[in-house]
């Protein structure tokens, strides 16, 4: 699972940031304020990712700490700033951060710079992606589906659909299971149906195949290969 510290010394901040990346399935392996715990959570829990607030507790700013992770860490960084100005890109650069997300948070934002994060960071390690014909693929760490690296809008359902039918890569899912992971009471085909149809509108490319009186499953052309 994808491993994120929080670097924060806002406690709401702090709060919000944790609730918007456990909702997407991240884990927060902590949440401290100042360098000397950072450091020492990163050495306890080896994050994939570090959300560094620039103005934190102690002797250090986030830079300097920042400095400090990369003697012990490969780890993403991404700064958390009031300010996007020129020194703010410096520090950036000097550090080699992985970008820097400005205050007050924007939830669309968050998702969208560390979902790619995640991605890329999948991409390495060959794991729990799952490739799809025109270019898109779903990533079972993030739950979302991209297009090359950018993530695709279909949805919540949409997603828990793709998720099915990419877990299930040797054959299709039928309806009744497929619904049933999906919606609560009686089977209702035109529910799934009008699932389906909005990815294949939102996507541009039909790579949900069904299998009349059966199910669906993702088309067997180069489907469920893993990322190169």
């Amino acid at each position: 699972m994808y491993k994120i510290l929080i670097v924060e010394d806002e406690a709401i901040a702090a709060e919000y940031l944790r609730m918007v990346l456990e909702k997407r399935g991240w884990s927060v392996v902590g949440v401290v304020d100042n360098g000397a715990d950072a450091l020492e959570a990163i050495r306890e829990f080896s994050p994939h990712l570090v959300l560094m607030d620039i103005m934190i507790r102690g002797p250090k700013s986030g830079c300097e700490v920042a400095m400090d992770i990369r003697s012990i860490s490969h780890c993403s960084i991404v700064f958390l700033t009031a300010y996007a100005n020129e020194e703010m890109i410096r520090y950036a650069m000097d550090v080699e951060a992985d970008g820097y997300i400005v205050k007050p948070y924007d939830e669309k934002e968050i998702i969208a710079t560390l979902s790619l994060l995640s991605a890329k960071a999948n991409r390495g390690f060959g794991l729990k992606v799952s490739k799809i014909i025109g270019g898109f693929y779903f990533n079972h760490e993030t739950n979302l589906l991209y297009k090359e690296t950018e993530v695709v809008k279909v949805g919540p359902k949409g997603l828990k659909l793709i998720q099915l039918l990419c877990n299930n890569k040797n054959g299709c899912v039928r309806y009744e299971a497929l619904y049933a992971a999906m919606w609560d009471g009686e089977i209702n085909l035109k529910k799934l149906q009008m699932v389906v149809y909005r990815v294949r509108e939102v996507c541009g490319v039909d790579f949900i195949e069904n299998i009349n009186g059966v199910g669906y499953r993702i088309k067997r052309n180069h489907a469920l290969e893993p990322p190169r």
